[in-house]
């Protein structure tokens, strides 16, 4: 849970624009909240677990299923979690190996056990279970969401104690993102078009470095997975 507030990210980035007007001359307080906003969107996009939700989610019946509305891309389908379900976990697979296997799949007998769930990268909100869901099939998603904005309308003073919507870790991000907004504002002057782009390359270059080290820390990482389990003396 984020403890870095609104304000302190809108401080700290006028404290760079050397902006001291408490509503903003060149750039409004308005504008860099909306930024802000803004930068949610553009970090999930390359980051999706940035901002993950996980959450037992209804199915409908049969095979082709949908994330909730707030989702944005289908990170894993967990386990059963219907009541009358036997609260077995779920595999992934691919439809070529079902459609090869079992080419009757969508039409098989339906189940509120799902054994296994197929996900096409080309359309990241939907998925497929086998075998297909009956009434009340419920499973446990883990899925990414793009955070709820914050409310411009009600300005700094309304926001300064409301806190982000990700992580503390991504504050620097964030106020990179701004920055280069702030800056591209006035991209025709050669130094301020700089200044744009450099801010744009660290927070590239921190997001980057954030997708390295959760895959090289991931418990899924051959390297980090393969040592044996310690015994007890």
């Amino acid at each position: 849970m984020a403890v870095t507030t609104v304000g302190t990210v809108i401080r700290n980035t006028k404290l760079v624009l050397q902006e001291v007007t408490a509503a903003g001359t060149r750039w409004t307080n308005e504008e860099l909240i909306g930024w802000l906003n803004e930068s949610y969107q553009a970090i999930v996009q390359i980051k999706p677990d940035a901002s993950s939700i996980n959450a037992p989610v209804s199915l409908v019946t049969g095979t082709r299923q949908q994330i909730p509305d707030d989702g944005l891309r289908l990170i894993d389908v967990v386990r059963n979690t219907a009541t009358l379900s036997d609260k077995l976990g779920i595999l992934v697979t691919s439809r070529r190996a079902l459609d090869t296997t079992r080419r009757s799949w969508h039409a098989d007998d339906p189940s509120v056990n799902i054994e296994q769930y197929v996900f096409d990268d080309q359309d990241p909100t939907r998925f497929y279970v086998y075998p297909p869901a009956d009434d009340g099939a419920e499973v446990e998603l883990i899925y990414s969401s793009t955070p709820t904005p914050h409310d411009v309308s009600q300005g700094l003073d309304g926001l300064k104690d409301e806190t982000i919507r990700l992580n503390d870790s991504y504050a620097p991000v964030i106020t990179d993102y701004i920055l280069y907004r702030a800056y591209s504002k006035d991209a025709e002057h050669a130094a301020n078009l700089n200044r744009a782009q450099m801010h744009m390359q660290a927070y590239m270059g921190a997001l980057g470095q954030k997708v390295e080290v959760a895959r090289s820390i991931s418990p899924n990482t051959p390297d980090n997975s393969s040592n044996p389990p310690r015994t007890r003396q």
